[in-house]
């Protein structure tokens, strides 16, 4: 009786939650006190998983677990993490939302959608078996589309529904195909942590299908290359829906991945894909948000290339490491949704500055040197006071991680090299790059799943880090590389931005709309 109530304590606030939404809305309950309760539950459901988490500490051997057949709801350490985080920021956008809809007539229909939402993802977070997770993601796909419909009546937002649901749907059934293979090869519902003795049992060819479909499933969920069509069109979506779905939705592409890594890590070919989608978007997504106008839409292109991170983690075999970047990103883009509109106005303020000061050759060689020295420094003793036996992907992708940050130190010393900047600039990375390694150590103990592993070489991290150099140098020097970068700018901007409406057709004789 224990498990059920810690499970259903866990997993039921948001279906309550959405339940009591719809039917006090239907009985004509006003919008705003429906949204209050909702917002209620879903907190204290949030709060149940706190103190399942704290027992789990104090037990870390034990794991609570609800079965139905073959059939499982489990609490594992990857469950309580991400049921924390996908609770704690569905309480926290709802109560936003109380005021950001209060009087619209959607308000109800943003309620009930965001806790369906809420509440597949953490079915699916939770699932202990092949169908519940199949189920719990099909019913998040389908749960996203009706929370992008709030906005219905808007040309833009039926787009942006019809992208989403179409790429949803292509991608749902591309990861059908090996749920079907595997449930009809075991005879039945397959818990996860034997997955990979039934993938095993497959022909090295059916295997590797159905590696690769799965794969197709992740990237397409999380806006990965090729499949990258559909998140930059949901901008129709109030600010409470943007928050929510880059929040959540987005990050269910590596929730797939490690939870089917029996299935998919043990083939190299496709780590090696899984590792390419990534770093491809990551550098296309970083390149396109630079000339995006808008603050929300560069948003949307700064959430794909953080996907593209975690994706190429995964790729690398670093699950624990994505799981930390997922958590991470989480929580920083929905503070930004959320203060979107403080974005437009610094975009303003900063928009009518005046230019920057140019500095001599030499102030900038001093910058770019003291930029990689520093963060150097700072990863080389972070890494020898918290893991000085990290596996070399890891290492090779915190080396990645100090590059990027040696860059973001580099284009703050060019362009404003004062004694202040350089402290500042200074402290700012030692800390951050000794708490991202403190707590990637962290959950790479605690998360770290027991797979055969044939991960990507570490070694095609150059590619990524040479795109990124390159889209710095892009955006860094108009003068010397202008004609690429008005290339890049015309590309990414006409396949990237919306069509316009098409005006309807009139006849040339007698004007008449037709």
């Amino acid at each position: 009786m224990s498990d059920w109530l810690v499970v259903g304590g866990v997993t039921m606030a948001p279906w309550i939650a959405g339940l009591c939404a719809a039917l006090l809305g239907w009985a004509g309950v006003s919008g705003n006190r429906v949204a209050r309760l909702a917002a209620t539950v879903v907190g204290a459901g949030f709060v149940a998983t706190v103190a399942v988490a704290l027992t789990s500490v104090a037990a870390p051997h034990q794991s609570e677990q609800v079965v139905f057949g073959s059939t499982s709801v489990h609490l594992d350490a990857l469950a309580l993490i991400l049921s924390l985080l996908v609770l704690g920021l569905s309480a926290l956008i709802q109560v936003f939302a109380i005021r950001y809809l209060r009087g619209d007539l959607r308000q109800v229909w943003f309620v009930v959608a965001a806790n369906l939402l809420t509440g597949f993802t953490v079915l699916m977070v939770c699932a202990g078996s092949v169908a519940l997770f199949t189920v719990a993601w099909v019913g998040a796909g389908a749960a996203l589309v009706v929370l992008l419909a709030t906005y219905r009546p808007l040309a833009q937002a039926r787009d942006g529904i019809r992208r989403t649901g179409s790429r949803f749907m292509i991608a749902d059934t591309a990861f059908l195909v090996p749920v079907a293979i595997l449930l009809v090869t075991a005879r039945g519902d397959i818990p996860l942590d034997q997955l990979g003795a039934v993938a095993e049992s497959l022909p090295l060819p059916l295997q590797l299908t159905c590696a690769v479909l799965l794969v197709v499933s992740a990237l397409a969920r999380s806006s990965q290359i090729p499949f990258q069509g559909w998140l930059p069109f949901t901008l129709a979506a109030p600010t409470p829906v943007s928050a929510l779905m880059h929040a959540g939705v987005v990050n269910a592409g590596a929730i797939l991945l490690i939870r089917f890594a029996p299935a998919i890590a043990p083939h190299q070919a496709v780590m090696v894909g899984v590792f390419v989608a990534g770093a491809v978007t990551l550098v296309y997504a970083s390149a396109v948000r630079l000339v995006r106008p808008d603050v929300k839409g560069r948003l949307v292109f700064s959430t794909m290339a953080q996907m593209g991170f975690m994706i190429m983690a995964c790729g690398l075999g670093a699950f624990a490491a994505a799981i930390f970047h997922l958590v991470a990103h989480s929580l920083f883009k929905s503070t930004h949704f959320l203060g979107a509109g403080m974005g437009v106005r610094q975009h303003a303020v900063d928009r009518d500055l005046p230019p920057r000061k140019i500095y001599s050759s030499s102030a900038l060689a001093a910058a770019v040197t003291l930029s990689v020295l520093v963060t150097l420094a700072a990863l080389a003793a972070a890494e020898w006071v918290f893991a000085p036996t990290e596996a070399t992907a890891s290492t090779a992708l915190l080396v990645f991680v100090a590059v990027t940050a040696s860059v973001a130190l580099g284009t703050a010393l060019s362009t404003d090299f004062s004694p202040r900047t350089v402290l500042t600039g200074t402290a700012s990375i030692m800390l951050l790059t000794f708490g991202y390694v403190a707590l990637l150590q962290m959950f790479t103990a605690v998360l770290e799943p027991a797979t055969t592993i044939n991960a990507a070489p570490a070694w095609l991290l150059l590619l990524p880090t040479v795109g990124l150099i390159a889209v710095q140098l892009l955006s860094r020097n108009p003068h010397q590389l202008a004609h690429l970068r008005d290339h890049v700018y015309t590309r990414t901007v006409t396949t990237t931005l919306p069509r316009p409406p098409a005006l309807p057709r009139t006849s040339v004789s007698t004007g008449v709309l037709s």
